[in-house]
């Protein structure tokens, strides 16, 4: 599965960049997510924790930066982790690059993720939804983060889920996307058998 989302902040690129390659850092802006242990200076263990309603999923694994372009402004990261209650396993990449355009540091993140259990169910329209909801949360932490400095505290506990709403939304709408799909490819089949239906009608010479 690939997914690519977007967040800007208002602050010069090398800023940023000095801030998001420090991973420890800026896991305090990640809703849900938290280093446990560090490994060394490109590899750590944590915890990532999602709601949906009474549904609560949280994975313990190790992200690794793998590579880094200082100059460029892109970063590969390798992650996998384990459903702590469960089977649900995610295994995957995930390439970051910075751009400037004024003022406003625009992030690229593209991801190739590979899910099994609870997560790979609620389908790749869900887990989109998710992504993007926990990216401008995580957009609005780092914005915080780098107009305070050392006195930001983005970490809130009211942010430390994704709102559980918004993936019900997201799943209700994946819903009715695939309910609309299905209602067309009906309608097609069902013009199709009038058609033969005509055909089969109208006397031959």
């Amino acid at each position: 599965m690939e997914l690519d989302s977007t967040f800007k902040v208002t602050a010069p690129i090398d800023a940023v960049w000095r801030t998001v390659m420090d991973v420890e850092q800026v896991a305090t802006a990640v809703p849900g997510a938290e280093i446990t242990e560090k490994l060394s200076d490109s590899a750590f263990k944590g915890v990532v924790t999602v709601k949906v309603g009474p549904l609560k999923m949280q994975y313990r694994g190790q992200i690794e930066l793998v590579s880094r372009d200082d100059e460029q402004h892109v970063a590969v990261f390798q992650g996998k982790a384990q459903e702590k209650a469960g089977q649900g396993t995610a295994d995957g990449s995930a390439t970051m690059t910075l751009t400037q355009e004024g003022d406003e540091t625009t992030g690229l993140v593209h991801v190739e993720v590979s899910l099994s259990g609870k997560a790979a169910a609620m389908g790749k329209g869900v887990i989109n939804s998710v992504t993007q909801q926990i990216m401008k949360i995580f957009a609005g932490n780092l914005q915080t983060m780098m107009t305070e400095g050392d006195d930001a505290q983005p970490g809130e506990p009211g942010s430390s889920s994704v709102n559980g709403v918004s993936l019900v939304a997201g799943a209700i709408g994946s819903m009715f996307r695939r309910g609309d799909k299905e209602d067309k490819r009906a309608d097609k089949e069902e013009k199709r058998a009038d058609k033969a239906d005509t055909a089969e009608e109208v006397p031959h010479a």
